[in-house]
């Protein structure tokens, strides 16, 4: 397995152990190759957001669907028919696929957004806990209060 800049904990499949080593491959617990490195949402305690777009999505995906599924049924409805051609026909399927690859283009755009938006949350989050584990292992001193306002430091000329 590979060493990533900036490793994150992974979570086993089979016993759910967290590891935090990017180094071991195998989880210390049941022996189970790890297989990726990404950290899921629930181990970062990122919420889910953008439920009522990602139903407008799904609506969006449904509807290049149907778009699809009416431009094969004009094709194939009209080829004995004398009221269209073929080639009216073939000209109608064909932009109904390009309408439905559109409208499944734009929504992965914008699933893709909301995923890059969601990672960039639990990256910040990951390493706020690196962070704080660091500072604690330290033995840091506490964060300063809300209230107080830190002191810059002096500012003496020396002769």
């Amino acid at each position: 397995m590979s060493l990533h800049l900036f490793s994150t904990p992974v979570q086993c499949t089979r016993c759910g152990t967290v590891v935090d080593d990017p180094t071991v491959d195998k989880c210390p617990k049941c022996g189970n190759l790890l297989k990726e490195r990404r950290t899921p949402r629930r181990l970062a305690g990122v919420e889910t957001r953008y439920s009522g777009l990602r139903t407008l999505l799904a609506a969006l995906r449904f509807l290049g669907v149907l778009v699809l599924l009416l431009g094969a049924l004009v094709l194939f409805g009209t080829l004995g028919d004398d009221g269209q051609s073929g080639t009216q026909s073939a000209i109608i399927f064909v932009s109904s696929v390009v309408v439905a690859m559109l409208m499944f283009a734009i929504a992965g755009v914008f699933v893709l957004m909301m995923d890059i938006e969601e990672n960039t949350r639990s990256s910040f989050r990951m390493q706020q806990r690196m962070l704080e584990t660091m500072d604690t292992g330290r033995g840091g001193a506490a964060p300063p209060s809300e209230g107080s306002i830190p002191v810059p430091p002096s500012t003496t000329a020396r002769s």
